[in-house]
């Protein structure tokens, strides 16, 4: 899972040089540190209304927040 991870974000513009993450890679586990970059890569998507949503379209809490899962 690990690898994988890191070669997904290296793809989509992540360079993940796990040996170097410093305090983060001390503190959590190396795959905590992926995950948050994963989830960075979602909000640049989202704030750059690239992202998509499962469902599609979301369903919207409340009638304006839109629930969904971001990709």
């Amino acid at each position: 899972g690990i690898e994988q991870r890191r070669r997904l974000l290296q793809a989509n513009g992540f360079a993940p040089e796990l040996d170097r993450v410093g305090p983060a890679g001390i503190k959590a586990a190396v795959d905590d540190v992926l995950d948050a970059m994963a989830a960075c890569w979602t909000a640049r998507r989202f704030a750059e209304d690239r992202a998509s949503s499962l469902p599609d379209p979301p369903e919207y809490f409340e009638g304006e927040h839109p629930a969904a899962i971001w990709y």
